[in-house]
């Protein structure tokens, strides 16, 4: 059952990227809503479990994107696994604080999938331009991830052990 809710979370995020997010844009820029579901299941699954998820929001991202399939799902598998262990170490108090990991992790994926896009020869993606992208798109992820963690906390409950038994309330 937990397959299919992670199922439909990614099939509503990709839906909501590719339909509305076209148009809502700040400074040209729009949110990236499967990096933001990667970096919330690493947070809330830790790092094995959230960059499997992580893996598959990157696969089916990289549908639609013009770079070799699978650049995406590593540069978001990698993001989610390092939040998932870094998520030890934090307190789960904070609004704040879930809005800076958003904001770090996406701009890690968005940096990283250039990064690695170049790597295997998709040519263009590295310029002045990247990182005023991965600032914006960090922070609005950041800005979104206190309503995207509802959903995802949703997806995950199940045979999944949180490290803090209050996480696990829906």
């Amino acid at each position: 059952m937990t397959f299919l809710k992670i199922g439909l979370v990614l099939l509503v995020s990709i839906v909501l990227q590719l339909s509305v997010f076209v148009d809502v844009r700040v400074f040209d820029v729009a949110p990236e809503l499967l990096a933001l579901v990667a970096v919330l299941a690493g947070f809330f699954a830790g790092p094995e479990r959230g960059a499997t998820v992580a893996f598959g929001a990157g696969l089916l991202w990289d549908v639609w994107l013009p770079t070799p399939l699978g650049v995406a799902a590593m540069s978001f598998a990698t993001v989610a696994f390092v939040v998932g262990s870094l998520e030890a170490g934090l307190f789960h108090d904070s609004r704040a604080q879930l809005a800076g990991l958003a904001f770090l992790g996406t701009f890690a994926a968005v940096v990283g999938y250039a990064l690695l896009g170049e790597v295997v020869g998709a040519r263009g993606l590295v310029d002045l331009e990247l990182l005023r992208i991965a600032v914006i798109a960090g922070a609005l992820n950041g800005s979104l991830a206190p309503l995207m963690a509802r959903p995802i906390r949703w997806a995950l409950r199940g045979p999944v052990q949180f490290r803090n038994p209050a996480l696990a309330r829906p």
